[in-house]
């Protein structure tokens, strides 16, 4: 049975960064692998959090072995506004490193794409948010995950807010992809558990979108129903225990869901958390996986053929139910997944009133780039719907 719906000659494109390593300890040749692509200065992107933990450090220890001499800005915050895009990125401009090397969550990660991309672009960032804007190559870089939720350090995306405008918008090019991405397990023991559950969900929420999305295909498919097995499977562990063996699993499944997304895109769920992320400060993980539930149920009709396996995937059985119920049947799955990492479900949970759920409805509409890639119509009734049944 073919996984996609699209027809069979259709040509797929899927990107990846030229090297991927895996695994406990990998994270102790950055040092070689920042050698390797033939650099001598690093640009070490991280956060203050982070740095306390020492994580950052035997990172810059690594380069200093071979040879680097390393500068770190730690000045990256969660859901970074453009003014820390333009911050990183003047840095980086002025000292012209040679590699940059992000460690770190999604924020941390997504502004070193910012700074390897910005050494060899010139203007605002600003002017290269939106989709191929970006003309040259970056300088080399290496990105090493410490959640397990972002999969950032294989997309080629940056993800950056607009304040002014309550606002999340993106940079989108090839030109984001890292030259190594290290994914590291041992980088995630210590993540507490708050973060391990809204990072987690957001990875879910990766998978699952790619397997909605109109971009998808026998690639990206298999991928996201791998992450999402691994992730219904290790993620409440990881969250009630942190053992070495969930924390691997987690950071697989991040890492092939991430593979999946970045190539077939997020769609209706990241454009209706996105609707209330900024404005009500809610953080990417919570808002991507509160709505997660309650767009699968909406979206499930669309993909038929995809449903017993989704239902496989998180733990079910469905043989004896149609499309309508194995949707709901998916979505009730996600919702108990969410009770045992004790996440709000609601709306309502978020303080956010019922008086704007219309005012939600309507910007939901505007993320058209987004919802182009949702597989069914969304009129504006079923958009104020949607966010009545989130509530």
């Amino acid at each position: 049975m073919l996984l996609t719906s699209q027809p069979t000659g259709r040509i797929h494109s899927f990107q990846l960064p030229k090297k991927i390593l895996f695994g406990v300890k990998s994270s102790e040749n950055v040092g070689l692998e920042a050698k390797a692509l033939g650099g001598k200065t690093a640009f070490l992107v991280t956060d203050k959090n982070l740095e306390k933990t020492g994580v950052p450090a035997k990172i810059e220890g690594s380069l200093v072995s071979q040879g680097f001499e390393v500068e770190i800005f730690d000045e990256v915050e969660p859901e970074p506004v453009l003014e820390v895009a333009e911050n990183v990125a003047s840095t980086a401009r002025r000292k012209k490193y040679d590699t940059i090397i992000g460690v770190g969550g999604g924020s941390v990660l997504d502004m070193a794409k910012v700074a390897a991309m910005a050494s060899k672009n010139p203007g605002p960032m600003r002017n290269y948010v939106g989709v191929d804007l970006v003309k040259n190559p970056g300088v080399p870089s290496i990105l090493l995950p410490t959640t397990s939720g972002t999969g950032s350090e294989v997309t080629n995306v940056a993800v950056l807010t607009i304040a002014e405008d309550e606002l999340k918008t993106s940079i989108i090019s090839p030109h984001l992809f890292c030259n190594v991405a290290i994914v590291d397990p041992s980088l995630t023991y210590s993540l507490p558990p708050r973060l391990t559950a809204s990072t987690g969900m957001d990875a879910l929420s990766h998978a699952l979108e790619a397997l909605i999305s109109v971009n998808a295909n026998s690639i990206t498919d298999s991928l996201a129903f791998e992450a999402i097995k691994l992730i219904f499977v290790n993620l409440p562990k990881a969250y009630k225990s942190s053992d070495p063996e969930s924390r691997e699993g987690m950071s697989l499944g991040s890492l092939i869901a991430g593979m999946s997304f970045g190539n077939a895109g997020v769609c209706l769920g990241h454009a209706a958390a996105y609707t209330f992320a900024v404005s009500h400060k809610v953080s990417h993980g919570t808002s991507c996986g509160l709505v997660l539930p309650y767009v699968f149920r909406f979206c499930a009709s669309a993909i038929p053929w995809k449903l017993p396996r989704i239902a496989e995937a998180v733990g079910i059985e469905t043989e004896s139910l149609g499309i309508e119920e194995t949707g709901l049947a998916i979505s009730e799955a996600i919702l108990g997944l969410m009770d045992k990492l004790q996440m709000p479900k609601r709306l309502r949970d978020l303080n956010i009133p019922q008086r704007d759920l219309p005012k939600l409805a309507e910007k939901l509409l505007t993320f058209s780039r987004l919802i182009k890639r949702t597989p069914k119509p969304l009129s504006q009734p079923d958009a104020v719907n949607l966010f009545e049944t989130m509530w």
